[in-house]
């Protein structure tokens, strides 16, 4: 079957759809991937057709309002203003790159950047639509542990579904409602839609969430073919050579924090690096660095510290005492996976989410805001990340993460769909 798959977002994003798409190519389909120029090299190295994109996400959060969201992010008002700005600015380009990646396409993969897009062009087209986010959904559900929007986190409670139909679902066909219509009335030539519709389709269409039950339970209120399917993670195209720098510097001492923001801009990344050297000193530990997007670094940084521009997560998180990382679901999922204590620093979206589970599940400490962080706080958290019973319950999880195969289980529920929406005695399989 021909695959359009719609991975855009950060590395944290492209990275378990790779997976996905790399299962999915390993059973006979022919897989098409959707993401920023950026990452098209690293897609294909990993045999995967890409499809033209005009968009580079790096270059996105670069921009004043990219950088607005990733810092005051958690403040509701503030990250409202900043995503409607960069859906005016890049939104239709966007849609257009969309419309194009699923030309011919018999089946579309999306995410919450690409739902309602990916939604209505199969509707035109007659197309299969199967979401695959990496996060639980954010249109209403009761249940606390499920949902991105829950004001009441822990519990079953209608105030949850209540927040999500009344203040969530707005916010969002505010953002992106205009491009919607403006594809299905110009070129997709489909009447248009209004919020309830739009939301109601996406409701309809089956959706397999690429993390862990573990983590993020399925909602009891979800449609019957809504799943979780456990994480995509992805073995790298080539083995990982470190250098040997790195490991001197973990050879030499107790096990260090491992510190990055991953996607993350920063205004002042000198002024941010400072900051993690005052805590570390404070800690008493020592720390690896990871610059990312944020640039972190470019200040003198004692012998305490090791920076590197990115590392494979799979590879050193094992060998690192805990993470503290921006929340993104990649980053999350990698330092679950290695068992580690997990400090969220939530910049945005559903990075509150997955800084919210890992508290509740005492897999590592309070999340502390982006807006809020500060020295003093980073150093007593990561102090947290050595109680004995954090430690235990995150090697616990580990273990259970490490025991699921969610591409597996993804690429088997896809071809269960297709089945049940082909003619009868034909093949899921690719051909």
């Amino acid at each position: 079957m021909k695959i359009t798959l719609l991975a855009l977002g950060s590395r944290g994003d492209v990275q378990p759809s790779v997976a996905l798409g790399k299962g999915l190519a390993a059973r006979g389909h022919t897989v098409r991937v959707l993401a920023g120029t950026n990452f098209h090299p690293w897609i294909v190295k990993h045999g995967l057709e890409t499809a033209p994109s005009s968009l580079d996400m790096q270059d996105i959060m670069r921009t004043e309002w990219g950088v607005a969201w990733a810092e005051k992010g958690t403040n509701p008002l503030l990250a409202s203003r900043a995503v409607a700005r960069i859906h005016e600015q890049f939104g239709w380009a966007l849609t257009e790159d969309i419309l194009h990646a699923c030309e011919g396409a018999e089946l579309i993969l999306s995410s919450f950047t690409s739902d309602f897009q990916a939604c209505s062009i199969a509707e035109a087209t007659g197309a299969l639509h199967i979401s695959v986010p990496l996060q639980p959904s954010a249109l209403a559900t009761r249940h606390g542990p499920s949902s991105l929007a829950a004001v009441v986190p822990g519990k079953d409670s209608v105030l949850n579904q209540l927040f999500a139909k009344a203040m969530v679902e707005p916010t969002i066909w505010r953002w992106t409602g205009a491009n919607v219509n403006r594809l299905r009335r110009e070129r997709l030539r489909l009447p248009e839609h209004t919020r309830s519709t739009a939301f109601e389709a996406l409701r309809r269409t089956p959706t397999l969430h690429g993390c862990s039950a573990h983590i993020a339970p399925r909602a009891p209120d979800w449609p019957a073919d809504w799943q979780v399917t456990g994480y995509w993670f992805l073995d790298e195209a080539e083995p990982y050579a470190p250098p040997e720098s790195l490991t001197r510097f973990l050879d030499a001492g107790e096990p260090p924090v491992c510190i990055g923001f991953g996607s993350m801009p920063a205004s002042d990344p000198a002024a941010l690096t400072r900051m993690f050297i005052d805590a570390i000193s404070r800690s008493g530990r020592r720390a690896i660095l990871l610059s990312g997007w944020a640039g972190l670094g470019g200040v003198p940084l004692p012998d305490t510290f090791f920076q590197i521009d990115s590392a494979p997560h799979d590879w050193l998180f094992p060998r690192v005492a805990a993470v503290v990382t921006h929340g993104g679901a990649g980053s999350v999922a990698a330092s679950l996976r290695a068992g580690r204590p997990t400090l969220v620093v939530p910049h945005m979206s559903d990075q509150i989410y997955w800084g919210r589970r890992v508290a509740e599940l005492q897999l590592g400490p309070s999340p502390i805001p982006r807006p809020r962080l500060r020295a003093d706080r980073l150093a007593e958290a990561i102090a947290l990340t050595s109680d004995p019973a954090i430690r235990r319950n995150a090697e616990a999880m580990g273990a259970k993460i490490r025991a699921e195969d969610g591409v597996t289980t993804a690429v088997d529920a896809i071809e269960g769909i297709i089945a049940a929406r082909r003619p009868e005695g034909s093949s899921a399989r690719g051909r």
